[in-house]
């Protein structure tokens, strides 16, 4: 029973929370923007590919009714034949394209969490002693640690997120 009582009141508190998220603010974009800046050139080619990805999976099915309707109407072989070939071109562009998506997708978020960590050790590298003696090493090297590692899934699920809906 105590265990139940337990798991409904977990339940509750975790329902009634209040998010730790703070609303962007523009200084935050535009720190965002900097560490965005020299990967550029990858994000217009990822972008780009999201978009050509999105066209051809709109392509395939308008194609595929085309080839229904022309074995429903009786047309020439050919043009069934032809649209097929199509379509399992369309297939192999996609799967290729796909995986030059994630390629770029993970080269993106590798390299701004080296940015991140980078910029975070040089920023360590300049406090005074003074925070290290009073910073309990375990808690400096979590909260670091953390960070960095929230700054990747949060880069990561809008990627992935973006990628999907495309």
């Amino acid at each position: 029973m105590d265990m139940e009582v337990t798991a409904w009141h977990s339940l509750y508190n975790a329902m009634h929370a209040k998010s730790d998220q703070r609303p962007f603010s523009m200084a935050t974009l535009r720190r965002i923007a900097g560490f965005a800046r020299p990967h550029r050139m990858m994000l217009t080619w990822y972008l780009a590919l999201g978009v050509v990805l999105a066209v051809l999976a709109v392509a395939t099915p308008m194609l595929a009714g085309q080839v229904v309707n022309a074995i429903e109407q009786g047309g020439e072989l050919g043009l069934v034949v032809g649209l097929a070939v199509v379509i399992a071109v369309i297939a192999v562009a996609e799967a290729g394209l796909g995986l030059v998506s994630r390629w770029l997708s993970a080269s993106i978020g590798e390299g701004l969490i080296l940015d991140l960590r980078s910029t975070v050790f040089d920023h360590v590298q300049r406090m005074p002693i003074a925070f290290f003696t009073r910073t309990r090493t375990g808690a400096l090297v979590s909260r670091l640690n953390n960070d960095v590692i929230g700054a990747q899934r949060a880069f990561s699920d809008t990627l992935s997120g973006w990628s999907t809906t495309s």
